[in-house]
């Protein structure tokens, strides 16, 4: 962690990432917990900041991740 990032902000640069790799993922269950663990970072983000605000990553953010052909394969 870089010395003058937060730790709010490193946890939504860790809620970032794991929506960006949830982009990639063919598999369905990769995808869902990339997206669960960002939510915790966010929540985790949140309660840094004492913030009670619903966080950017939630039910939203989850419907733009479309389900790929290659996940009827599971």
């Amino acid at each position: 962690m870089p010395d003058n990032e937060s730790s709010a902000a490193r946890y939504r640069r860790l809620a970032r990432e794991c929506l960006e790799m949830a982009r990639t993922i063919t598999s369905r269950k990769t995808r869902a917990t990339l997206i669960e663990m960002a939510q915790v970072w966010q929540r985790l983000a949140d309660e840094q900041n004492g913030s009670l605000s619903r966080s950017a990553v939630e039910e939203p953010q989850q419907q733009q991740i479309q389900p790929n052909d290659d996940d009827e394969k599971e």
